[in-house]
């Protein structure tokens, strides 16, 4: 379960409603209950005699400026690759609404299709890959279809009327927006560069921070965050029950 807001009074009775309504649900397949996503400024909400607190895996934290003008020498590659892509197609970038539902879900399978070739050609060797691959693009999915519920911002790219790239975010606080999916057809080159850049300019270029999530322990995930520089990152604790 992710952290859900508490409200101001009996935290620790929506807690502990928290665990008995996961435990209903779990302890009948053997999984294991705990409240993820929780960000070190609320650790305090939680007793040590009553909960185990294991670090997660850190949110990666960059300044929105950064991302947009992509300026020196340490993103020249960035800049690179978005003028190779540029150059080469013919692409349009746009807001997603509603009508692009259908095309963009299609693309989304056809993304998770490529993506587990390559970990089979590849012999992928990290721990669950496939796995994820296939929740991720679950997730995506679901997301696509009830992005105005969820009050998504999002923007696409096209190549001759196809949908190749989605991106879909959203404002999390006054200063801080977070990209949660980023979904790009590998044979763009420079495609995932571009739309990312053009989105955060776009959407968010009124907010300090952006949070690209976390990296899920995926070591090419980790070394794609990185290589955007972020300026901190925030680090995530999930909690147990002792």
């Amino acid at each position: 379960m992710m952290l859900p807001p508490l409200g101001k009074d009996n935290i620790q009775n929506t807690l502990n409603e928290c665990f008995s309504m996961m435990k209903e649900i779990n302890d009948s397949s053997g999984s294991e209950s705990y409240i993820n996503y929780v960000y070190e400024g609320f650790l305090n909400l939680f007793d040590n005699t009553s909960y185990r607190i294991v670090e997660g895996y850190p949110d990666y934290i960059y300044k929105t400026t950064d991302l947009i003008k992509l300026a020196g020498r340490k993103y020249e590659k960035k800049r690179n690759e978005i003028n190779f892509f540029k150059k080469h197609y013919d692409a349009s970038f746009e807001k997603f609404y509603p009508k692009h539902i259908a095309d963009a879900l299609l693309m989304i399978d056809q993304w998770k299709r490529e993506k587990i070739h390559e970990s089979n050609v590849s012999n992928h060797n990290e721990p669950h890959y496939q796995y994820s691959l296939i929740h991720e693009a679950e997730a995506a999915k679901c997301a696509i279809i009830f992005s105005e519920e969820l009050g998504l911002n999002g923007a696409i790219i096209a190549i001759q009327g196809q949908i190749e790239g989605i991106t879909l975010g959203e404002r999390i606080t006054s200063n801080t927006a977070s990209v949660l999916i980023e979904k790009t057809n590998n044979n763009f080159h420079g495609m995932p560069q571009l739309i990312y850049q053009q989105f955060c300019a776009s959407d968010f270029s009124d907010v300090e921070y952006i949070n690209a999530g976390e990296d899920w322990g995926i070591e090419g995930l980790r070394r794609a965050k990185m290589s955007y520089h972020p300026c901190f990152l925030a680090k995530k604790f999930l909690i147990y029950e002792k």
